[in-house]
């Protein structure tokens, strides 16, 4: 990996040199001093450099075993200028994993590993701590006007598609991407063949993605690795449309996972200003999913989604916005009709009800409350959130409903956030603590306690981009 980095890297420096050599070579001739040439205008492209240091840690009720690690990582990318609108754009990371403490060791009393930590560096090889390098962003783009193209390996947001981006590195997708803005409305669509996922050093395609983490519980109580590696895709299509009002925005996502699943996401957002200071904001979410021809495999046990399968789900929001606050109250339902689906690698869903640290995906039968203050401090540079949240879910043997045995949990959140300006600008400082308690009268088995429910999580993050 680390010579691919170096290849690429090298690649790059011997394109902006090439055209540099070529102009003394034949510096004799006579040129247009008016006249730009293409080396010139590789030249006057940017370099992105990133550090970033994470320390994790995950404490478990009683016994259970706890985690700790600290890594750090650096990158580079390179990002042309526009030429006739077109542009090229390629970048690596790589990580370094300084200390450990249990994460790549089963737990004696469960059998189960690592959860949160280990997405830090490398889930396919546990052991790896030192080449731990990958080549992210490799694309061509065009851009004039309200069109933007994007082919190759870039990012892509989404409400539920997006980069995730709260460990050592994001996901990332290859493939097409294109975006037409005009005026007051956008279109986008892209079709996405290949992702990389946070934790995961390789490119996969779209089928084999599917279970690079946990597979949870099969719903036909069948033993086995499920559908790990027997998933039958071609990719992943997606198109958004959107509306932007001067009070209220609409916007629609649509996903296709190719001979796997559907879904359309709908959401509704804007404000309503008062002449006391403040603005009353709201929100409405709306989804609703199907098995697409064999769920993924003909066989049941190998299929992602039962062919049978659909659900659906509403979300709602309302609260108060002030120049520098907003606090919001926020509800999830969950038909338990089916299970919410969505590869937990291609990103994390963007619902009003979302905490860090926790999803509702693999849930069907769920009811979820959450409330969030968010205040920003001297000049806007230092963010402190809040969250709370109770969730409801279907029983844990309820295999059908309940995916990975979540029980009835309360969850809470806070982060720090504080962006650095003058002489250290582009430097970010986080520290996020989350805690998990239970809701449940009976006594549990411990599988469905560690790093589930009776825990804390804390991170300490450092960001800087120059």
């Amino acid at each position: 990996m680390i010579r691919k980095f170096a290849l690429v890297l090298g690649l790059g420096i011997l394109l902006l040199s090439f055209p540099i050599m070529a102009q003394h070579v034949h510096d004799s001739e006579p040129e247009n001093p008016n006249e730009k040439l293409f080396g010139q205008v590789l030249k006057s492209g940017s370099f992105e450099f990133h550090l970033r240091s994470f320390y994790m840690s995950t404490l478990n009720q009683g016994n259970l075993t706890d985690y700790s690690t600290w890594g750090t990582g650096a990158g580079l990318g390179y990002f042309s200028p526009r030429w006739k609108g077109f542009g090229v754009g390629f970048s690596g990371f790589f990580v370094f994993r300084h200390f450990e403490n249990n994460i790549t060791k089963l737990d004696p009393s469960t059998g189960l590993a690592n959860r949160y930590e280990m997405l830090l560096y490398d889930v396919h090889h546990p052991e790896n701590n030192k080449d731990m390098d990958r080549l992210e962003e490799f694309y061509l783009s065009y851009q004039k006007e309200e069109i933007s193209i994007w082919g190759g390996r870039h990012h892509f947001e989404s409400p539920l598609l997006n980069a995730s981006d709260n460990r050592m590195r994001p996901n990332l997708f290859s493939g097409i991407s294109a975006d037409y803005t005009p005026g007051k409305f956008r279109i986008n669509g892209a079709w996405f063949s290949h992702v990389i996922s946070r934790g995961s050093l390789e490119w996969v395609s779209v089928a084999e993605s599917f279970g690079t983490y946990s597979t949870g519980r099969n719903p036909l109580s069948v033993e086995g690795d499920g559908y790990r590696h027997h998933v039958e895709s071609a990719g992943i299509g997606v198109l958004g449309l959107e509306y932007s009002g001067e009070k209220a925005k609409i916007r629609s996502w649509n996903y296709l996972a190719q001979n796997v699943f559907a879904l359309n996401f709908l959401e509704g957002t804007g404000s309503l200003p008062t002449e006391r200071g403040f603005d009353y904001i709201w929100g409405a979410q709306a989804f609703y999913e199907t098995a697409v021809a064999n769920g993924g495999n003909d066989q049941l046990d190998r299929a992602y989604i039962l062919p049978d399968e659909s659900t659906y789900g509403v979300g709602f929001q309302a609260g108060m916005k002030w120049p520098h606050a907003k606090l919001t109250f926020n509800y999830l339902g969950i038909s338990d009709k089916g299970r919410f689906l969505f590869p937990r690698e291609w990103g994390r869903e963007q619902f009003f009800v979302s905490l860090q640290r926790e999803r509702y995906e693999g849930l069907g039968g769920v009811n979820a409350l959450m409330t969030q203050y968010d205040h920003t401090f001297i000049h806007d540079k230092l963010k402190v959130s809040l969250g709370a949240a109770h969730v409801q879910t279907p029983d844990l043997n309820n295999l059908t409903l309940n995916k990975y045995g979540i029980p009835n949990y309360y969850h809470f959140t806070g982060l720090v956030d504080y962006r650095f300006d003058g002489f250290f600008k582009g430097l970010d400082l986080q520290l996020l603590a989350v805690y998990k308690r239970e809701d449940r009268d009976q006594k549990m088995p411990l599988e469905y306690v560690i790093n589930r429910v009776n825990m804390m999580n804390m991170n300490l993050i450092l960001d800087y981009r120059f």
